[in-house]
C-alpha cells in the first residue's frame, strides 16, 4: 500500500522569490501542500537556509540557473515565483514560453503571468495524478487576486490557498521544530532592535532614534542588542561602541535561533521582523505611513504596528521619521513583552 502511495501521489515542486518574507510565506504555502496530500519540494536559498526548523519538508536550494528548467520538468507541477536571477531575464518572449510550463505566481503578478494549466497537466500525468492536482491549475497569477482590504500577506495567502488553489486543509502555521536545546524566549529580558532592511533608506526609522531606543531600554533594564544585515554589522557595531551586544550571523539559521530565544524584536518593515513572527516572536514594526494594519505588516505571532503620530503627502518622504517617538516604541514593547509563550 505505502509503494502505492508513492507512486501515485502527484509530485510538486514550489519555487520562492529570494526575500526572506517572501520566503517564508512559501514555506508556510509549501506546509500547507503537503497538509493537503502532496509530495512537495521547496525551492529558496532563504527556506534551505530555515530546513533544520522545518523537518517535515523537503527544501532544497535553488539549481544553478542553467539547470533549474531542466530538474523543475522532473516533477508533475511546477509552481513558480520566479526569483531575481529569472526576473532580470523575462522578456516578452520567456514570459511566453516560462507560463506555459509553469503555474507562475507571485504577491502581484503581471497579467501576462495567467495561464490555465488544466489541460496541459490532464495530458501529461496520470488520472490519479491529474484528480490531486486539478484544484491548483488555473492558480496562476497574483495571490492578492482580488481586491483585499486591511489582510496582511499572510492572510491574503491563506485565501490564496483555499480560493484559488482549493485546498481543505489550510494553516497559518508552518509545523516549525525548534533544534534541539533552543528554548522559546529564554531571553525574557532581551530585545532585538533591527535597525535596517532591504528596502530603500527611506522606510528606516533614523539611526539616530534607534540608538535612543536602545538606551532608554537600558535603562529600564532590558538588555537591547543590535542586529543587522552582514553588509551593515560594522557600522552598527560602531555606533554601538560596546554599549549594547551586536552579534552577526551570516546564515538565517542562526538568526532564527537568536530570535527565537528572544523576547521582543523591534524592527523596521523588513524580513527580520517577518522571521521573528514566523518563529513566534512577538515583534514591534515601525511603519513610515499611518495605517497600522499595512499588508506587509507581520502576522504569524502577537505585533504591533508603531506609526507616524503625524504625516501630511506634502512633507518630504523621510519626514515621518521625526514622528514616531521612542517612548511609543517602548510602550508597544512593553506590551507586548507580557505576552504568553
Amino acid at each position: 500500500m505505502l509503494n502505492r502511495i508513492a507512486i501515485t501521489t502527484a509530485k510538486i515542486a514550489l519555487v520562492s522569490f529570494d526575500s526572506l518574507g517572501d520566503g517564508l510565506v512559501y514555506l508556510m504555502i509549501a506546509s500547507n501542500l503537503r497538509r493537503n496530500g502532496f509530495d512537495v519540494t521547496c525551492y529558496g536559498n532563504i527556506a534551505y537556509q530555515m530546513r533544520a526548523w522545518l523537518p517535515d519538508l523537503n527544501i532544497r536550494p535553488y539549481p544553478p540557473g542553467d539547470r533549474i528548467e531542466a530538474e523543475l520538468a522532473e516533477y508533475d507541477l511546477a509552481i513558480v515565483s520566479p526569483p531575481s536571477f529569472i526576473r532580470a531575464n523575462m522578456d516578452e518572449a520567456m514570459t511566453a514560453r516560462l507560463r506555459e510550463r509553469w503555474l507562475l505566481i507571485c504577491q502581484k503578478a503581471p497579467q501576462n503571468w495567467y495561464f490555465n494549466h488544466t489541460e496541459r497537466i490532464r495530458n501529461s500525468v496520470t488520472q490519479d495524478k491529474f484528480r490531486q492536482l486539478q484544484g491548483l491549475l488555473n492558480g496562476s497569477g497574483s495571490i492578492r487576486f482580488r481586491k483585499f482590504a486591511d489582510e496582511s500577506a499572510v492572510e491574503m495567502t491563506l485565501q490564496y490557498m483555499r480560493e484559488k488553489l482549493h485546498l481543505e486543509h489550510v494553516s497559518k502555521q508552518p509545523p516549525i521544530v525548534a533544534p534541539q536545546g533552543l528554548r522559546h524566549r529564554l531571553n525574557r529580558q532581551r530585545i532585538v532592535v533591527s535597525p535596517d532592511s532591504a528596502g530603500p533608506e527611506k522606510k528606516n526609522w533614523r539611526t539616530a532614534s534607534f540608538l535612543d531606543l536602545c538606551h532608554r531600554l537600558k535603562e529600564l533594564g532590558y538588555v537591547p542588542a543590535i542586529v543587522v544585515a552582514p553588509e551593515n554589522h560594522a557600522a552598527w557595531e560602531k555606533m554601538a561602541a560596546g554599549a549594547f551586544p551586536t552579534p552577526r550571523f551570516d546564515d538565517i539559521g542562526q538568526l532564527a535561533a537568536y530570535l527565537y530565544e528572544s523576547s521582543v524584536v523591534v524592527a523596521n518593515d523588513s524580513g527580520n521582523g517577518h522571521l521573528a513572527s514566523f518563529l513566534g516572536i512577538p515583534v514591534v514594526t515601525i511603519y513610515r505611513k499611518r495605517n497600522p494594519r499595512f499588508h506587509w505588516r507581520p502576522d504569524w505571532g502577537p505585533g504591533i504596528v508603531v506609526c507616524p503620530s503625524f504625516s501630511m503627502s506634502w512633507l518630504s518622504a523621510s519626514m515621518w521619521k521625526y514622528f514616531v517617538r521612542p517612548a511609543k516604541v517602548i510602550a508597544a514593547v512593553e506590551r507586548l513583552q507580557r505576552s504568553p509563550d
